[in-house]
């Protein structure tokens, strides 16, 4: 009953792995870029940097204010609109006024930060893509792990099977005193420790699947399936990558292209900090006009005496109104060299970036180079794994067949199953290392 029972189980168990939902590797990774904190913490400096430059954009438009203002005094009171002097009276006065001011010339700082906003932009952006990819890689990398755990756990599933059916077989052959009870004894050791292999296999599985779940923000680790690749994957003659192409995509790594735009910030900032050599210009323009409630309109009668009337307040506005127009030019002659130590710190600024852009292409080129003989070695160890599970399986079968005839020991048998689990797991280990190199040859393809 043992391994009908046992056969059952792995049955249900298939069936119900077939009825659930499984995410692909590509559902895996759209929702790490949606859910990944890293990511989204970069998105936000990359709006912030779209904010600043629009602020350069408008940094060409004068600035426009206006104001207005209302006071009331009593006493001794100062007229604003005739500059004479009240006494013992409450005045009331109002004035408004419109200014606006703009930079003219200053030495082309607005037009240097209007381009450096936009490489800033651009060097966000570039950082955003550089952790998309790395969380594509991390991604694919536990994906790979939890389908390998997966079959690992299905394989030592099935050598449990295989074991306790062969239980079965040994015990009805004691019976018939066909073989000895050490011969049970050896197969029922072996059983017990692809018992405790199998627990082994099902904690890997669920660590597999919950550091993958941690990555897509999903708490359901439990119920997480993932689809297996398709088999084209492992298909063709293996890694054709031409090694020059290779590395001229590298060349074009988010990482290299940060390292690049870097050079172009650092030489905005040294323009930047050479316009404050320059002098600066500015035009100023204005309008305004007030009102006092003291002020009184005069007229001349046709006798010759005068009269005052009480002065309405937008006449008072029309005939109070006055601008102005102004041009001011300021000139550095002496800032205590702190301009000239800022140009020399910005040169120092612009070799470090320099320095930055080198390290970047050669490390990029030595991890696509390194990529490269990494994915033909597991292609090859995949090759040669094959190879020896399709020995090894034949080797089983052939000593399985010989010892139900009683031609074998239980002890071929017991070396023949251990040279096979063994040959299954390297497989495994082979296929899913070679995959995800491949997967990493995409990324120094810059794919």
């Amino acid at each position: 009953m043992r391994p009908l029972i046992a056969l059952l189980t792995l049955c249900a168990c298939a069936t119900a792995h077939a009825q659930e939902r499984r995410w692909t590797l590509d559902e895996c990774i759209a929702r790490a870029y949606a859910r990944n904190i890293e990511i989204k913490t970069q998105e936000l400096s990359t709006e912030e940097k779209r904010i600043a430059l629009s602020e350069s954009r408008w940094g060409y438009a004068p600035d426009i204010s206006v104001s207005n203002s209302y006071s009331l005094s009593t006493g001794r009171v100062l007229d604003p609109t005739t500059y004479e002097f009240v006494e013992q009276q409450t005045v009331g006065g109002n004035s408004t006024s419109v200014g606006a001011n703009i930079t003219v010339f200053n030495g082309m700082r607005n037009i240097y930060r209007l381009q450096r906003a936009r490489l800033d932009l651009r060097s966000s952006l570039l950082a955003v893509e550089a952790l998309r990819r790395d969380v594509r890689m991390n991604v694919t990398a536990r994906y790979l792990e939890v389908l390998c755990a997966e079959e690992t756990l299905r394989d030592v599933e099935q050598v449990v099977v295989e074991l306790s059916m062969q239980e079965e077989k040994t015990a009805r052959k004691v019976e018939a005193h066909k073989v000895t009870v050490a011969d049970l004894l050896q197969i029922q050791s072996q059983l017990a420790d692809a018992e405790n292999d199998l627990l082994t296999a099902r904690r890997a599985y669920d660590i597999a699947r919950l550091d993958l779940c941690q990555l897509l923000e999903l708490d359901d680790w439990a119920s997480f399936r993932a689809a297996p690749p398709d088999g084209e994957e492992l298909g063709g003659d293996g890694v054709a990558d031409d090694p020059a192409t290779l590395l001229d995509a590298a060349g074009a790594l988010p990482e290299v292209e940060a390292a690049r735009v870097g050079i172009d910030l650092a030489r905005r900032d040294l323009q930047i900090a050479r316009a404050a050599y320059w002098p600066t210009l500015s035009l100023s323009a204005g309008y305004g006009s007030s009102y006092s409630d003291a002020r009184q309109r005069s007229f001349r009668n046709p006798d010759g005496t005068l009269r005052y009337e009480a002065y309405p307040f937008f006449a008072q506005y029309r005939d109070n109104a006055s601008s102005y127009v102004s041009l001011s030019l300021s000139v550095p002659l002496f800032g205590r060299l702190v301009t000239r130590k800022n140009v020399q710190r910005q040169k120092l600024a612009l070799r470090r970036a320099e320095y930055t852009l080198l390290a970047a292409e050669k490390r990029a080129a030595k991890e696509a180079t390194q990529a490269l003989l990494d994915a033909r070695t597991a292609w090859g160890r995949y090759r040669g794994a094959q190879r020896y599970v399709a020995a090894a399986e034949e080797a089983l079968r052939q000593v399985a067949r010989k010892y139900d005839l009683g031609v074998a020991s239980v002890a071929d048998y017991n070396a023949a199953l251990t040279a096979a689990v063994k040959a299954r797991s390297q497989l495994l280990q082979a296929r899913y290392e070679y995959l995800f190199k491949r997967r990493t040859l995409e990324y120094y393809r810059n794919e």
